[in-house]
Formats: C-alpha cells, structure tokens, sequence
C-alpha cells in the first residue's frame, strides 16, 4: 500500500507550515493582482530603469521613512516616488493608525510600493475593513500590515468582503476567521466562495466532521488555497492506506501528505524501512502520527539510534510513542534522561520507569515531579538538568 501512494504522489510542491516555496509565492502574489487599480500599480508603471535609482525617493526614504542609505538605494531601485504629498499621506494613514518608527521602517523597507497607493481609496477603507468588519485591534492591524502588506492588493468589494462573509460561515464565527486570517492574511484574496466550497465539499464527501473541517481550515489555510486536483489526490490517497477521517490524526495526516511531494515521502518511507521497520509497521506508525514523515532524515536516525541503544527500545515502543522521535533530542530527551540517571542512581527511583510518559509531559510537571521534588536527596539535579538543556 505504501509503495503504490509513493507512486501515485504528486511531485507538486506547495505551501507547508509557515513556509511557501518560491513559486508558490510568486504563484499567489499575481493573484493579488486582479483589477487593482491605476493608482495602487502606479509603481508598476513608473519604475526606474534598472541600476537607475531616484535621488528624489533615495532622500525621502531615509529622511521621511527612516531607512538606512543601503536600504534605501536598494528599494528605489524597485520603484519611484511620483508624489511626495502622497507619501507623506500614506505615511500620516499609517501613523494615525499606530505604526511607530520602527514599525514603519521595517514596512516600508519591505514593502515601499505602499508610498505610491491611494491612501483614501485603497489604503484607508482596507484597513479599516480589518478593523471593523473583521475585528482586528489596532496593535494586531499593526502586525498584519508589517507583515502581509499585500492584503491592500485585493479589492475590497469583489474579494475581501464576500470572502470573509463565506470564511466566518465555514468556520463558524467571526472569532474563528479571525484566527484563520491570523494564519495567512493573504487568505481572504483569493476568492473563497469559489475554492474554499469544493474543496469543503470534498471533505464532507470523504466523512470528515463539521468541527473538524473547521479546525483544518483555522489550522492550515494554506492547504486550502491549493491546487484542487492536488487536493482530491491527498483524500484519496489517505483513504487508500485506511486512514479514518473521524480520528484525531487526520487532519495532520492530510496536512502532512499535502506538505510532501511523492519523491520526499519515498525518502522518508526508506529512511524508517532502513531502521528495521516493515511496511504494515510503517503504515501504523504513520497512522498514529503522521507528522513523522515530516522529520529530516538526521532527527529521526539520531532519535530511533538512542532509543534503541540507551532504553533498550525496540521497533514497537517507539511506533507506541512516535511524538517521541519529534522531540529535541539536546532540549528535552537527554536532559530528562540525564536527571532520571541520576534518580535511578541514587535509589530515589524505581526501576521500571515509563520513558515515553517521561517524555511526553510538560516541562513544567517535569520539574515538579522529578527535579524539585528530589532537590535535597540530589541537590546537583538541578544544575544537571540546566546543564543539558543549555539555560
């Protein structure tokens, strides 16, 4: 089964986690696009030539914006200030609206266009249809337009607004949206009527839970805005290896798979297989977590390595504690070992100690439980335990 989806993957490579690939992004970026209007493309129009930087804008980025001079030779060589009254009105929006020097500097360096758009017509309705109508506070509009301020590419009355009305519907209130724009503001400028149904609709096809569906949006919207063959190829696939869509590893198995193009996940499938495990053996582990054929090759032959060589655990305790191959082995793993040692060492410890509990719980129950609790029979544990984590 494992080696007919390492087939059957696609090699397409897409958004995963916080990352994009960089043809994912120049992918989505022309999406922003559509019918902008003449003022928000005036720095498509009227750029340098290039090496041929503006004297005019040099000037103004360094001593209206704050930019550094390096900074600023390399953003005017992007674009041109045609209006300075204009520039000084983006930057008053932008200021009245909370941004401080800093905030401003980082923007603009990032992202100096803003100094040619509209800041009646494109600017001020836009942010203040995520401060009102979606509901964002002033501090978190601050950090949204820092970071994605290619939200101001998507017209508000053919995109934004029905996209977010359609949003809270599928996710169910206006606290959730919120959430899922958080996790990719660029969400809202694709048109979400149209991708965000059919691709809702598949998961309800295959048996995935309203709450479910919801949470996998609020999640990983980037899946979402993917491609839709892409996407009905994951769901078969996962139904292929018996994945339930009413467990609580499916929406990372559909993330995960998703995240992986057909090459990478035949690497990963050799990686564990070359460890000792067996194909059915392999297909439960990923079953019980998914998120192990997201590890590099180094994390997970460095953690089965010490499983097996220091606790003496074969194949079936690890596939029991998989999370276990995810942690940081110079974090959490050695650290927590080191100080169960020197318990055991000292008598304070029965023999029979459950390493995977050890590991999964909180670091802050761990050091109650076993480091605290013991600091007068073992009063150097403490300075073990900072020791290895490096505090």
């Amino acid at each position: 089964m494992l080696r007919l989806l390492c087939k059957n993957l696609s090699q397409t490579r897409i958004f995963t986690g916080s990352t994009t690939t960089k043809s994912s992004l120049n992918g989505t970026h022309s999406r922003f696009l559509e019918n902008p209007s003449p003022k928000s493309i005036t720095h498509l129009t009227n750029r340098p030539k290039k090496g041929d930087p503006s004297p005019t804008t040099v000037s103004y980025l360094v001593n209206s914006c704050g930019l550094s001079s390096e900074s600023a030779l390399k953003a005017s060589k992007r674009f041109r200030i045609i209006s300075v009254e204009n520039a000084d009105s983006v930057l008053s929006l932008l200021k009245n609206h909370g941004f401080d020097q800093t905030k401003l500097s980082q923007m603009i360096t990032r992202f100096p266009v803003i100094l040619t758009m509209d800041p009646n017509k494109i600017l001020k309705p836009k942010m203040e249809f995520f401060l009102h109508r979606v509901g964002f506070s002033a501090s978190d509009l601050v950090e949204l337009v820092s970071t994605s301020p290619w939200i101001f590419y998507g017209s508000l009355e053919r995109r934004l607004n029905p996209s977010f009305d359609f949003l809270k519907g599928v996710v169910g209130s206006d606290e959730n949206a919120i959430i899922t724009i958080s996790r990719m503001p660029s969400f809202l400028n694709f048109d979400l009527p149209k991708i965000l149904s059919s691709k809702v609709a598949l998961l309800r096809g295959h048996g995935m839970r309203e709450s479910d569906i919801s949470m996998y949006i609020m999640r990983y919207p980037r899946d979402l805005s993917g491609s839709h063959d892409r996407f009905i190829e994951v769901l078969s696939e996962l139904k292929k290896m018996g994945f339930d869509p009413l467990s609580r590893s499916y929406i990372q198995a559909l993330h995960t798979m998703w995240g992986l193009s057909s090459s990478n996940w035949q690497r990963k499938c050799d990686i564990y297989k070359s460890l000792g495990w067996s194909e059915d053996e392999l297909l439960k582990l990923i079953k019980k977590s998914p998120v192990c054929m997201r590890l590099s090759e180094t994390k997970i032959r460095k953690g089965a390595e010490f499983f097996m060589m220091h606790l003496g655990w074969d194949l079936s305790l690890i596939s029991k504690y998989p999370q276990c191959l995810g942690f940081s082995l110079e974090k959490r793993i050695i650290p927590r070992y080191t100080v169960m040692q020197i318990l055991l060492s000292n008598g304070l410890l029965k023999k029979d100690v459950n390493w995977g509990k050890i590991f999964n719980i909180i670091e802050k129950d761990f050091l109650n439980k076993f480091v605290n609790k013991y600091e007068g029979e073992a009063p150097k544990l403490m300075e073990a335990y900072t020791k290895e984590v490096g505090v």
